[in-house]
Parts: C-alpha cells; structure tokens; sequence
C-alpha cells in the first residue's frame, strides 16, 4: 500500500513541476516565442479540460487554471502525506540520500 501512496505522491510532484514549467514556457509568448513541446501539452490539457469544464477560469485575459491545478495538486499532496505519515518519512529518506 506505501508503494501505491508513494508513487502517487511522487506522480503529484511531476505534475506539480510540469504545470510550473507549462506556466514559464506559456511567458514566452510575451516575446514571440512559441515554445511548448508536445508531451507536456498532451499531460497537462487534459488536466485543463477537467478543470474549464467545471469553473470558469478567465478573468479578462488572465487564465487561471494553472494556478487551480496547482493548488489541487497541493491539496491532494497534502492529504496524501497527512494521511500516510509513513510515506512522508520514506520520501524524506529518499531526499536525503
């Protein structure tokens, strides 16, 4: 069971930083550079779609669903480790290594 929970754990940090990466890319079109590879807009669109689909996230020209992801991510990272405590001390083992 500590496996599953760690991988999920682990799972939510890829798309924590992918979502933060996604967000810089996305400034770059301030300066005319179109940059997004692919993988990153095949993992996170869907994850946009889900989340447009039930909270409008637009305010003027503002896209706030990154942000949205974001805090969901975080949320459900922290119940996760909250719930698990055991899984928060492998993760710290890990880190220390």
């Amino acid at each position: 069971m500590n496996t599953i929970i760690l991988a999920l754990v682990l799972f939510l940090y890829l798309v924590h930083y992918i979502i933060i990466i996604d967000v810089i890319l996305s400034w770059l079109s301030l300066f005319w550079l179109r940059f997004r590879p692919r993988f990153i807009a095949q993992f996170i669109d869907p994850i946009y779609t889900i989340i447009r689909k039930y909270i409008p996230t637009t305010i003027w020209m503002f896209d706030l669903t990154p942000i949205i992801a974001l805090l969901v991510t975080l949320v459900f990272h922290s119940l996760l480790l909250s719930i698990f405590p055991e899984v928060s001390d492998i993760i710290s083992s890990i880190a220390s290594r």
